[in-house]
């Protein structure tokens, strides 16, 4: 985790007041940093790396004066209404995207330069990968003249003079003599063209992700910075760029952030998102995580606290998280919010229940159920890897526009996604191992992954089974001879429904039902589908949700 350094003066500065070692170090454990070493006026912290917020003085100032009770609530930044920037991107296809912001009116000395940069840093050894998925440039504004090109260039098209350099170079010969050219110059210089940034008047800016140019060098005379990130991935690079303007925004005297259109591909986008996210808390829920009986007042009072903007509806609580706080992804982070706000040692230890003997869950009870019966039909049990890809899951199933929950930063092409149903990966196993003869049975007990906007997290995980017999006699027949014999064996009464379904054969294939509810479906499967799988004989298949299975047999026990 990132150790910061930050100057005690600075952060009064920031923060508006003195600070007492008491306060500091009360706060800074709420905020789950920990205090490394303290030397003179400069106090070593550890950050926790899913608080990129707090990487600096800024924005370890601001979240100081919610807990101080200096300012409470959302931060709110000036944004100007009439000044837009425009930023012009025709990146190299390797680096292809580049956003930018523009903050004014600041108010800088050598140590808020300092932090600055100390925040770049931070930010480029976590979550930009070394610079390789992100890369982050600060610019004097005043020594720009906008519009700003994002553009591909040869290795020697241009020169100019590098950071904390004396002399003008072309992109290849700052790869060969600069310190940072050595150091991360392998990232572009195995492509014939390099990216770079200029403005209007051909001024390079920077060789992203490399170095800045000396021209725009920010200093202690700066009033108005542009914030550039490039790099590969857009929805991180907005993230950060988010996390650097609203911290450079607090250097303001005030501040004044100006958005910028990002022109690229025929599309604008406007950067930086400072639009907030709206979650509600209910109040049950926050005790059900936490275990801490708190009233909705006293919730709002705590997240107004950690800098969330909080209204209390009922018996909720309506949130506004800012854009800078990325770490927030559930309702489980707004009540650890709380808890933090309200003070981990003001919560009384409670005795450990009495010890049980334990038990297996419902779910696993069923599961072995449904395992020990399709043994006994004369089933062979496979287990397939829950992660796949959308070729298999999707494509060679015949099956279109269907939503995966798939994988940000892949390292394997065929491990992309998962699963959102196990028939595909049956047929993947009849399919390795046709050479075995026929028939093959084969089942699969196992969790998938459907895609559900309603869940915090907006996916769900059910546990389900599935089964394939594949042979030259094979029919839905035998589809429907293996559902029948499942259900009878669980005492389930079911009945079928006619339905039509891409991977499926028009005509056989029906949706399992249990009273009017929907548990699975059967079918013989569509020839192109087999074709697709390399399987020269005819197959069925059965999948059900086992969740939805033992949801009718308990409300029938």
């Amino acid at each position: 985790m990132p150790v910061v350094d930050v100057s005690w003066r600075d952060l009064e500065r920031l923060v508006g007041r003195r600070l007492s070692w008491e306060e500091l170090e009360e706060c800074l454990a709420k905020l789950k940093c920990e205090v490394e070493e303290v030397e003179g006026d400069i106090v070593w912290y550890e950050a926790t790396h899913d608080r990129p917020d707090l990487f600096s003085a800024e924005g370890l100032a601001r979240a100081l004066k919610g807990l101080l009770g200096v300012e409470v609530g959302l931060r709110e930044f000036r944004v100007s209404r009439e000044e837009r920037v425009d930023l012009y991107v025709e990146g190299p296809s390797y680096r292809p995207y580049a956003l930018g912001a523009v903050v004014r009116n600041l108010r800088l000395d050598d140590e808020a330069v300092r932090q600055l940069m100390n925040l770049q840093e931070k930010l480029h050894v976590t979550y930009c990968r070394d610079r390789r998925k992100v890369s982050i440039g600060l610019y004097d504004l005043d020594a720009i003249r906008p519009p700003i090109f994002y553009r591909s260039i040869k290795p020697g098209d241009v020169k100019f003079v590098p950071l904390d350099g004396e002399e003008a170079m072309t992109p290849a010969e700052v790869i060969r003599r600069t310190e940072k050219g050595r150091a991360y110059g392998h990232l572009i210089s195995g492509y014939p063209e390099y990216p770079i940034l200029v403005d209007s008047e051909g001024t390079v800016l920077s060789l992203p992700p490399i170095v800045n140019s000396e021209e725009t060098r920010v200093t202690e005379e700066t009033k108005n910075v542009f914030i550039d990130v490039t790099g590969t991935d857009p929805a991180l690079m907005m993230k950060v760029l988010t996390v650097v303007a609203t911290s450079v925004a607090e250097r303001g005297a005030p501040e004044e952030l100006v958005l910028v259109n990002v022109h690229a591909g025929g599309k604008v986008v406007v950067s930086p998102d400072l639009r907030l996210e709206v979650r509600e808390v209910a109040r049950e829920d926050a005790a059900r995580l936490s275990g801490v009986e708190l009233s909705c007042e006293e919730m709002a009072h705590c997240l107004r606290m950690m800098r969330h903007g909080a209204q209390v509806l009922d018996d909720r609580v309506r949130v506004e998280v800012a854009a800078y706080r990325v770490d927030i992804l559930h309702t489980v982070d707004l009540v650890e919010d709380v808890l933090m706000a309200y003070g981990y040692d003001r919560i009384t230890p409670e005795p450990l229940p009495p010890t049980h003997a334990g038990r297996i869950s419902p779910e696993e009870y069923i599961s072995r159920k449904v395992r020990d019966i399709m043994v006994g039909l004369g089933f062979q049990e496979v287990a397939n890897y829950m992660m796949s890809c959308p070729d298999l899951l999707v494509r060679r199933m015949r099956l279109k526009g269907v939503e995966l929950v798939e994988v940000e930063n892949p390292k394997m092409e065929r491990y992309t996604a998962l699963r959102q149903w196990l028939l595909p990966g049956l047929l993947s196993v009849v399919s390795f191992n046709k050479h075995l003869g026929f028939p093959l049975k084969v089942f699969e007990i196992g969790d998938v992954a459907i895609v559900d906007p309603s869940s915090d997290v907006r996916a769900r995980i059910e546990r389900r089974a599935a089964c394939i017999v594949a042979g030259p006699e094979v029919t839905m027949t035998d589809g429907l001879v293996t559902c029948k014999a499942l259900m009878r064996s669980l005492g389930l009464t079911y009945s079928l429904r006619e339905r039509s379904h891409p991977s499926f054969i028009e005509g056989r294939c029906a949706d399992v039902l249990v009273g009017s509810r929907v548990v699975g479906l059967v079918g013989e499967f569509h020839p192109e589908v087999l074709s697709n799988f390399d399987i020269p004989v005819p197959a069925a298949g059965l999948e059900l949700c086992l969740r939805a299975l033992l949801s009718e047999l308990a409300s029938r026990s």
